[in-house]
């Protein structure tokens, strides 16, 4: 009997997943690990399980935080000049509010979709890596902002994309598309107008992970490279 082709062959990583790995650190490739969470869905705190990704073992494949950013020191760069503040002024404060309104509006976001249980086990930890990156962001925000911080989601950026997140990944990677580009360049925004170093160090490396997350999802809708790394999209949070 001919047995050539009749070993088993072996499971292969889709091009879709190895083209996410490379995009988003390798993370993508993360095996979620199941445990019991309190996930906002719909704006409402819910008992549903949700898969949360296991522990990165690279930094690389981390969302950068302001304590894993160069330590900046106050000096004095020429005479009678001193280089920007470290903390975050008082309209700084309002600025980064705004960022942390809209980060936690984009969190709830991806919870909406794990929530509504239409990825499959390939997708499912894209999903879950990018969610756990926001998730991160407006803990990291929060924690500069201390007491100053409002903690409460955008709730026009909610409500412009809420309704478009019911569908399959492929028929719903547009939109995350346009709200990753809306989030970069919100905080391109925010970036412009920030004075105190921490702040702007925060920001900067959130637009970093946050512009990885657009291209990765934007090779999910089939357009043409340019037309995937552009960023032409209206920053989004404007009613906060």
């Amino acid at each position: 009997m001919n047995t050539e082709h009749t070993e088993e062959l072996q499971p292969k990583t889709s091009s879709r997943r190895r083209l996410f790995s490379t995009l988003l650190g390798g993370a993508a490739a993360a095996v979620p690990t199941l445990a019991s969470s309190r996930v906002r869905a719909g704006g409402a705190s819910t008992d549903t399980t949700v898969p949360e990704v296991a522990e990165m073992t690279t930094t690389d494949s981390m969302p950068m935080m302001i304590e894993d950013a160069p330590m900046m020191q106050s000096k004095t760069v020429s005479a009678g000049a001193t280089a920007p503040p470290l903390q975050p002024t008082a309209l700084d404060k309002e600025t980064l509010n705004i960022a942390l309104g809209v980060e936690l509006a984009i969190r709830d976001l991806y919870a909406d979709i794990v929530a509504a249980g239409n990825l499959s086990d390939e997708e499912s930890p894209v999903i879950l890596l990018i969610h756990s990156h926001h998730v991160a962001y407006a803990q990291s925000l929060g924690g500069l902002l201390g007491r100053a911080a409002i903690n409460k989601r955008n709730n026009d950026t909610y409500a412009e994309f809420s309704g478009n997140l019911k569908g399959t990944f492929a028929s719903i990677a547009s939109q995350l598309v346009a709200i990753e580009n809306g989030a970069v360049t919100r905080h391109i925004d925010s970036l412009n107008q920030l004075e105190g170093l921490n702040g702007a160090t925060l920001i900067a490396s959130i637009i970093s992970i946050e512009s990885r997350h657009a291209a990765a999802l934007g090779s999910v809708t089939k357009k043409p490279l340019n037309a995937i790394i552009e960023n032409n999209q209206a920053s989004i949070g404007i009613g906060a």
